[in-house]
């Protein structure tokens, strides 16, 4: 029980981190929102398409549903180029809210079939660029790359809860014969998505795009030069396509492996995959415990081995017991590669290369999804069901040797400083800046070192400058009246620049020590958000009236 309660604690409090953050807390909540509402409204309209076209038609509606949606996701990048993020997701919320609720007027009005696949088409491709979207928007308000991974295994519970729950109460409506009510439902779910993103506010106003220079068209050549020149991230795409296909081959494969091979029946279907959701919740409890910053390539080739080899196990022990293990340590694997993989493009992109880098993602994914439907039918008549599940459970452990031997060793997936990161993240005036905001801050600072005696600051000078303390003591005096001492990860000189005036104080090295100067321009840029200005004026007056307290009990003495 101690080896399982030390994680469950770690999980909660990185949860209760993450979530004390509202602009986390806001995108969470309308992913969860998001995929209850969507799957609900699939389940909605299979049962309603199947009554009125059977098999043919239902198979059609996969196809218009996932084209569009494919196309839709590569173009996030483009448009978070040219238009702010939290606006995108409200748009999305409302076009998705206006079509469940048009889907839901078509079912009870037993109206025409093709409407509802153009309804369905413009609901998938509307709901498509959110993953992107907002996994280029959680650098944005994530203030650290601990907060950034836990916001990551938040978002793959809630995507985890609302897969659950969505098709649940739509099957409850259907239940009812009420199909059209629950697509309402789905409506209305997809309005407060729209209301919660609306709430988003970010420190910076540049940090709700993707950033950078739009090159035309979908930003894949973008994403593409820079996975070119970011091997971590371009290996772990080659991982997204290779789980994502054998996720499509096992969508496959679990029905017949359920039905024939494991003498389970059809129930057995819905007994494997509900193991896989229970999987994935389980995963995602434990995911900020195996998820590391320092190890996040091993973490995701670790993840795709134990993604792929219960796949071949079912094959090699045809038992419902070993199924239902097996899928649900799958469902472990899944949460914790998901949360990798996002952390990894997250990190291992520049500000100005994420969006495109995850427009690229989406169209590996439907790549992915296209590739293992076709090669199932395939395996299945070449090699049956046993041949099928070993061949398909073999990929990923292949794929995750490769992945390893390329870039295992590289602990580093963030492309800035992370000790400098960690550094600028102590000095209180940079406390409330998101990850994007400190790593330009990062791109502007240089090193200096001083020595025992040194004065980095003169009382009465004109300020330019703003000192973070890696190493060594610096003294504070005014009116040659000691104030204080500074240490690691303090920072001095705000003053000055805050009331473009002259310097307050004096400031001396009392040992050798090391540090970054920030030019008075990057300073301001990076405190202009409303959270840093606030902290920044607080330590501002607080050390003026410090100085002036000292002064004053000098003078009494």
């Amino acid at each position: 029980m101690a080896s399982l309660s030390g994680p469950i604690r770690a999980s909660a409090a990185a949860l209760r981190r993450a979530l004390s953050n509202d602009g986390i807390r806001r995108l969470e909540l309308s992913w969860s929102l998001g995929i209850a509402a969507d799957l609900a409204l699939l389940v909605v309209l299979l049962v309603a398409v199947y009554g009125r076209g059977g098999v043919i038609a239902t198979g059609l509606l996969g196809a218009i549903r996932m084209v569009p949606a494919v196309g839709s996701g590569m173009l996030a990048g483009a448009i978070l180029e040219r238009f702010n993020g939290q606006r995108v997701l409200v748009a999305i919320g409302l076009i998705r809210a206006a079509s469940a609720l048009l889907i839901g007027a078509v079912i009870l009005t037993d109206g025409p079939l093709p409407v509802l696949f153009v309804l369905s088409a413009i609901v998938s491709a509307a709901g498509a660029p959110v993953r992107p979207t907002q996994a280029t928007l959680m650098p944005a308000i994530a203030r650290s790359a601990a907060e950034l991974v836990a916001a990551n295994m938040v978002w793959s519970t809630g995507e985890g809860l609302g897969a659950i729950l969505g098709p649940i109460v739509a099957g409850l409506f259907v239940a009812l014969g009420m199909p059209s009510i629950g697509a309402f439902a789905s409506g209305l779910t997809f309005l407060v998505t729209a209301l919660v993103a609306g709430g988003l506010r970010f420190e910076h106003v540049g940090d709700a795009t993707g950033g950078g220079h739009a090159n035309g068209g979908l930003r894949l050549l973008d994403g593409i030069r820079a996975l070119g020149r970011r091997p971590v991230p371009r290996w772990t795409m080659l991982g997204v396509f290779a789980q994502v296909m054998t996720r499509g081959l096992l969508n496959s494969l679990l029905v017949v492996a359920a039905i024939e091979l494991l003498g389970m029946g059809e129930p057995g279907v819905g007994i494997l995959t509900g193991a896989l959701g229970v999987g994935g919740l389980f995963g995602a409890v434990f995911a900020i415990s195996l998820t590391r910053v320092d190890r996040l390539v091993r973490t995701e080739a670790a993840a795709l081995a134990w993604w792929g080899a219960p796949i071949a196990i079912i094959g090699l022990l045809p038992f419902p017991s070993v199924g239902v293990a097996a899928m649900v340590v799958i469902g472990v694997s899944n949460a914790v590669f998901d949360v990798s993989i996002f952390t990894i493009f997250q990190r291992g992109s520049s500000n100005d290369e994420r969006a495109a880098v995850f427009s690229v993602f989406e169209g590996v994914v439907g790549l992915g999804v296209v590739a293992g439907s076709l090669l199932a039918p395939v395996l299945l008549v070449l090699f049956g069901a046993r041949g099928a599940l070993g061949i398909a459970g073999s990929i990923l452990p292949i794929v995750a040797l490769v992945i390893y031997g390329r870039i295992g060793r590289s602990d580093r997936t963030s492309i800035v400083d992370e000790p400098l990161v960690d550094l600028l993240r102590e000095v209180p005036v940079f406390s409330e800046l998101p990850l994007t905001a400190i790593e330009r801050l990062v791109s502007g600072v240089v090193p200096m070192a001083f020595q025992a005696g040194e004065i980095l600051m003169r009382q009465g000078e004109p300020g330019d400058r703003f000192v973070v303390i890696d190493s060594g003591e610096l003294e504070v005096t005014v009116d040659d009246v000691p104030i204080q001492r500074l240490g690691h990860g303090a920072g001095v000189g705000e003053i000055a620049l805050l009331r473009r005036s002259a310097r307050t104080a004096t400031v001396t090295a009392i040992t050798d020590g090391t540090g970054y100067a920030v030019d008075g321009g990057t300073f301001l840029a990076a405190i202009s958000g409303p959270a840093a200005a606030a902290v920044t004026e607080r330590i501002a007056a607080a050390n003026l009236d410090r100085g002036a307290d000292a002064i004053a009990a000098g003078a009494s003495g």
